[in-house]
C-alpha cells in the first residue's frame, strides 16, 4: 500500500537533494583571499602600512606650511628618500613584488572545512516551488484531490522557507518538513469517535451505544461490521449485529456467517422486511440481554437513489444511532468524497471506515478523503482477517509515504 506514492515522492526529493549537493561541492571555499577584498585579514604588512600613514601626514602638512615649511619638508622628503634607498640596499625594505604576494593570505584545511561543513543553507523561492510542483504533481498522480494537494503545496512551501537546513544533512530535513506538511493535512479534521471509549461511558450510564453503518454495495461492509464487532468483543464489551439489510437475501445470510465466525449474536428478519424494525428488535436484545452496543447493517445505496436514501431516514429516526459511519473502499478514488457529500445532506455522517487498503497501490484517496469530506477517518482496514482492523492513525500513512530519515 501506498508503494507508487512512495515512489514518486522519494524519487522527487532525491532528485531535488542530488542536484543541490552537486551545486554546493561545487561552490566550496576559494583557496586563496585577498586582503585588500576581506576585512577578516589585518595587519599584513606593518612596515607598509606604516610607511602610507607617514606619507599622508607629510602631505597634511604641506598644504597647511608657509613656504619655508615647504622648504623644510621638500628637504625632509629628500632625506626620507635617501633613506629608503639605504633601506633597500640592505634588504631591509620591502620590494613591490614582496608587498604584492604579502597581501594575499591562504587559507587552511580547517578554515576551508568551516566554511563548507559548519554552515546552513537556504533554498531560494525557485527551488522551493520546483520542489513544490514536483512533489504536489505526484499527489495529483496517486489520486490525491486537488483541493487536498494545494493545502499540502502551502503548508510545505510554507516551512521551506521558514527553516534553514544543515547540507551535511539536508535529505532528513527536507524529508521531515514534507513528513509535517502531510501531517498538517491529515489532522486537519481532528479526530474521530472512539467506539470504545464512547461504549464505556454508555455502560457506566446503564446505556447503549448504537452505530449504523452506511455505504455503496460491494465495499466491504457486512465484513467490516464483523471486524469491528470482533475487535468490540475482544476488548471485553458486549455486541449485538442487527442484519438490517433486508434488500438482499444472501446479505442476511453473510452477516449470520460473519456473527457466527466472530462469536456475536446476530438478530435477523425475513427477506424484504422493514429494515428500521430489525434495527428496533436489536437495540431491544441489547438491552434485555446487557449489550453494551448494537452494530447496524444497512443496505448498500447509491446517493442518488431518493427511495433507498427515504429508507436510511427512516432507520435513523428509529433507532436513533449515536454514530454513524460511512465504509468505502479506498480504491474508489475520489468518488468517495462525491458520495459522502450527498449523503451528508441527507444524514450526518460521523466518521469513515477506508476497507481495502492492502490493495491500494496509490494511496491518495486515504489521504484527501477527510480534508475534502471534513469527516474523520477512524479505522481502516488492511486484509481480509477479522484482526485486519487498525484504528486510524495518520502516522500510519505518513511513515509509508515518507519513512523518517
Amino acid at each position: 500500500m501506498f508503494d507508487l506514492l512512495k515512489k514518486k515522492i522519494s524519487g522527487v526529493v532525491n532528485s531535488f537533494i542530488s542536484k543541490k549537493e552537486e551545486e554546493i561541492k561545487s561552490g566550496g571555499a576559494p583557496e586563496e583571499v585577498n586582503a585588500a577584498d576581506t576585512s577578516s585579514v589585518q595587519d599584513v604588512q606593518p612596515q607598509k602600512l606604516e610607511r602610507r600613514r607617514v606619507d599622508n601626514t607629510e602631505q597634511k602638512e604641506d598644504k597647511t606650511t608657509s613656504s619655508e615649511g615647504a622648504e623644510k619638508a621638500a628637504e625632509g622628503a629628500g632625506s626620507e628618500k635617501r633613506e629608503i634607498e639605504q633601506e633597500e640596499k640592505r634588504g631591509t625594505h620591502p620590494k613591490p613584488e614582496q608587498e604584492k604576494q604579502g597581501s594575499k593570505v591562504k587559507l587552511s584545511i580547517a578554515t576551508k572545512l568551516k566554511g563548507t561543513i559548519f554552515r546552513n543553507i537556504s533554498l531560494n523561492d525557485s527551488e522551493i516551488g520546483e520542489l513544490v510542483q514536483n512533489i504536489e504533481i505526484s499527489l495529483l498522480q496517486s489520486d490525491v484531490a486537488h483541493e487536498t494537494a494545494d493545502k499540502f503545496a502551502t503548508l510545505l512551501q510554507n516551512k521551506l522557507r521558514s527553516d534553514k537546513f544543515d547540507y551535511r544533512n539536508i535529505q532528513a530535513e527536507i524529508s521531515r518538513d514534507v513528513r509535517e506538511a502531510l501531517l498538517g493535512v491529515l489532522e486537519s479534521t481532528g479526530k474521530g469517535p472512539d467506539i470504545m471509549a464512547m461504549a464505556k461511558e454508555k455502560r457506566e450510564k446503564g446505556e447503549i451505544l448504537k452505530v449504523l453503518f452506511i455505504g455503496p454495495n460491494g465495499t466491504g461492509k457486512t465484513t467490516t461490521i464483523a471486524k469491528v464487532a470482533n475487535l468490540i468483543k475482544n476488548s471485553g464489551l458486549g455486541v449485538v449485529i442487527s442484519a438490517s439489510d433486508t434488500f438482499r437475501a444472501a446479505a442476511i445470510e453473510q452477516t449470520e456467517h460473519h456473527g457466527y465466525k466472530v462469536g456475536v449474536p446476530v438478530i435477523k428478519s425475513g427477506y424484504g422486511a422493514d429494515p428500521a424494525s430489525v434495527a428496533f428488535d436489536a437495540i431491544e436484545y441489547a438491552r434485555a440481554h446487557r449489550s453494551d452496543v448494537v452494530l447496524v447493517d444497512t443496505a448498500g445505496r447509491q446517493e442518488t437513489n431518493k427511495n433507498l436514501i427515504m429508507e436510511l431516514q427512516k432507520m435513523v429516526r428509529v433507532s436513533k444511532p449515536d454514530i454513524t459511519i460511512f465504509v468505502g473502499e479506498s480504491t474508489a478514488g475520489n468518488a468517495i468524497a462525491r458520495q459522502i457529500s450527498e449523503l451528508q445532506k441527507s444524514i450526518k455522517i460521523d466518521g469513515i471506515i477506508l476497507t481495502k487498503l492492502d490493495c491500494d497501490a496509490k494511496g491518495g484517496n486515504a489521504i484527501s478523503i477527510a480534508d475534502i469530506t471534513c469527516v474523520p477517518i477512524i479505522f481502516l482496514c488492511v486484509g481480509e482477517s477479522y484482526d485486519a482492523i487498525m484504528k486510524y492513525d495518520p502516522y500510519f500513512i505518513i511513515d509509508a509515504v515518507v519513512p523518517a530519515s
